[in-house]
């Protein structure tokens, strides 16, 4: 169903993108930018037995070739608050039988739990125009490679609760990470002006993790689990384009 609706929003901004064309013909130009990105992300794999969806803001600085290639560097953040009975059920070996943690001074301990990750790598795309009349914008495909990195966030109200403080805690994070692979389909569209230029489409992850713990308390042992992570996202971006100058004439008012 949030797929569904995905496909729909995806499908309104193609046409935001051609009213925005401009009727003359167009040529292509070397492109520095900086996108600002937002996504929501699905798990799959091992990582649906541990979070829910989450949100994902990003940084990514790019160039763009007039060829239409595409080089960049991503940077973005996970987080969120759906957890799934393997996340959320980590304390259960120091909790009482209803449910809840004793601090140091004998009183029911505040903790809070949630998800926290990033997604860094490198990446190349090929943006494919639809028409003459910009043919620096159109279809864009990519592929990166880079690090996934994900963890349970746990806040301690105060660091009254010693079972979860310092090394401690570090028994119960499962911090993970690895390898991961990652393609983009969608559109990018960078017009005349520096305010509408933007990217929306979907993206693909799959990280081939493990534990970097020493010691996982839920397991009483070392976690050696071999782990394929997966997200599958919707992601929009708003870019801000750098010209060189010699493309004076693609400015206008």
């Amino acid at each position: 169903m949030i797929f569904q609706k995905s496909t729909y929003i995806l499908i309104l901004f193609f046409i935001v993108a051609i009213s925005f064309s401009q009727k003359t013909e167009d040529k292509k130009h070397n492109v520095i930018g900086i996108s600002v990105t937002y996504a929501y992300q699905i798990p799959g794999g091992d990582l649906a037995d541990r979070f829910g969806g989450n949100s994902n803001i990003g940084l990514t600085a790019w160039y763009k070739l007039k060829s239409n290639w595409i080089f960049g560097f991503d940077y973005t953040y996970m987080f969120g608050r759906n957890l799934k009975d393997e996340a959320s059920t980590i304390f259960d070996n120091i909790t009482t039988s209803d449910g809840h943690i004793i601090d140091k001074y004998g009183q029911f301990s505040a903790v809070m739990i949630s998800e926290r990750g990033f997604y860094t790598g490198l990446k190349i795309g090929k943006i494919i125009p639809f028409t003459k009349y910009n043919v620096n914008s159109g279809l864009l495909l990519s592929f990166g490679m880079g690090l996934l990195q994900h963890k349970i966030f746990i806040e301690n109200d105060g660091n009254v609760t010693p079972q979860i403080i310092g090394d401690y805690k570090k028994a119960y994070d499962k911090l993970t990470n690895g390898l991961a692979l990652q393609q983009f389909i969608g559109y990018m569209y960078i017009g005349r002006s520096k305010l509408t230029n933007f990217f929306v489409g979907f993206e693909f992850t799959q990280a081939f993790t493990q534990s970097r713990r020493d010691y996982d308390v839920n397991l009483m042992k070392k976690d050696d689990k071999k782990r394929i992570d997966l997200l599958y996202s919707l992601r929009i971006g708003w870019i801000i384009p750098f010209y060189k100058r010699e493309a004076k004439d693609f400015y206008y008012n």
